[in-house]
């Protein structure tokens, strides 16, 4: 392993001993780390004769590293757990979309009402139906530019028409449930609706660390 590690080049020795060090972190023993790297060095030394780089090889330090990372088990089943929010059930997504906007409007628009006289507050039906459908706004973002910006692929115009078109229909749902009568559509007090946006908040949190559900607004991971 001395003689692939002599042969390296400046930016590659530099890589292994980042690498290295991040093993280190992560609690990985000196026999695996040396098992990991005797695996890993005559490859980069292939890849030197075609000047490709070892990050391009084998990807930046912490991906390499992340790939080697111990996953937590539970000790009276011994199943897997998630280590990170990486759900990406479309239904799940929505709906922690949807509880993040519902909270975030009602906290807000509650707590001007209770400080300020002549705020109003949302209608509920208005209020729910609006945070409902800028969530799935959200997700048809992280769907059609986020996600593919991270895989390495191009947004086309059809994502970009489908986002306008869901832009439109967030603004319709608003429009016409504005419409409905107080009857159906009641405004409670500021401090009614500052609590449903606390317990939307703390219902998504719940869900999140439960089911790891991975947020719409990821933006992509920088590549270096």
């Amino acid at each position: 392993m001395e003689n692939y590690i002599e042969q390296l080049t400046a930016k590659n020795s530099e890589y292994i001993h980042s690498i290295t060090r991040d093993l280190v972190k992560i609690g990985k023993t000196d026999d695996e780390i040396k098992a990991i790297l005797s695996e890993i060095l005559p490859q980069i030394i292939d890849a030197q004769g075609q000047r490709i780089l070892a990050k391009d090889l084998l990807g930046t330090p912490s991906e390499f590293t992340a790939k080697h990372t111990p996953q937590t088990t539970t000790a009276k089943s011994g199943k897997k757990t998630a280590t990170e929010n990486d759900n990406e059930t479309p239904v799940l997504m929505w709906l922690d979309s949807s509880l993040l906007m519902l909270g975030f409007l009602a906290l807000v628009n509650g707590m001007v009402a209770v400080f300020s006289k002549n705020a109003r507050t949302y209608g509920i039906v208005t209020l729910i139906a609006m945070s409902f459908a800028a969530g799935f706004f959200l997700y048809l973002m992280y769907r059609l530019i986020y996600k593919p910006q991270n895989e390495g692929k191009k947004t086309g115009f059809k994502s970009f028409g489908l986002l306008a078109l869901a832009f439109l229909g967030w603004l319709t749902v608003f429009t016409l449930t504005m419409l409905l009568p107080t009857s159906i559509n009641i405004s409670p007090a500021g401090y009614i609706v500052a609590a449903i946006g606390l317990l939307s908040l703390g219902g998504r949190y719940l869900l999140k660390r439960k089911f790891h559900i991975k947020s719409a607004l990821a933006t992509p991971t920088p590549r270096n």
